[in-house]
């Protein structure tokens, strides 16, 4: 039986929602606080971490002494509902789909659990693999792609990844994972050869490869 994994962030919901945008501009402050750099730095550095790390919190633990429950408090410490609205054809489709799925998410469960229950997922009845489930070891390392596998009782050639973040689908794919790219252009100029499907909307996506 397949198992579906979904990333959160940009793959449930549009990506011009205004979400990333908001919490990049948080991060940009707590490294701006931490680093003590003008903003336009920090701005540079978080990209940086984010870039070599996967995650800024990643790169903050690296090479900085942060508190990282304070960190992820900070920094998604917004209000979904001024962002997303409910998606309730998505919440049906899942709901009702019979095959094994969940969140495999670099944010944490507090983050995700609000952004799930704006979309309409009230049960939350899934497994939510977050940051902290993850041992802080953000996607793409090997370690998540294990760890979240092991929650969903998958192995990973019955595992299908759905995920707008180019190298977090390569990763999957080299191990043997189905990949369903979430594209933020209508029409991307290229699609990688480890790409196996590509939307730019998730609920259509689901509606093709699920229902």
């Amino acid at each position: 039986m397949p198992a579906y994994l979904f990333d959160l962030d940009n793959t449930m919901y549009p990506a011009d929602a205004g979400i990333t945008e908001a919490l990049e501009h948080r991060m940009n402050d707590y490294v701006a606080r931490i680093s003590g750099l003008p903003i336009d730095q920090a701005k540079s550095l978080r990209q940086h971490y984010f870039e070599r790390y996967g995650t800024t919190l990643r790169g903050l633990q690296t090479h900085h002494e942060v508190d990282v429950e304070s960190y992820l408090a900070d920094v998604h410490n917004i209000d979904a509902a001024q962002y997303i609205s409910p998606n309730l054809t998505l919440v049906s489709h899942l709901e009702s789909c019979g095959y094994p799925w969940g969140v495999f998410t670099n944010s944490p469960l507090e983050h995700a659990t609000s952004i799930l229950r704006k979309l309409g997922f009230n049960a939350l009845n899934f497994p939510i693999v977050d940051i902290r489930a993850m041992q802080f070891h953000p996607k793409p390392h090997p370690d998540a792609y294990q760890i979240a596998l092991e929650i969903m009782s998958s192995s990973a050639h019955d595992a299908v990844l759905f995920e707008d973040t180019l190298h977090n689908l390569s990763y999957a794919k080299a191990i043997g994972m189905q990949t369903v790219y979430i594209s933020h252009a209508a029409s991307p100029d290229i699609i990688p050869p480890y790409v196996d499907h590509c939307f730019s909307d998730i609920t259509v996506a689901v509606a093709h490869l699920i229902i």
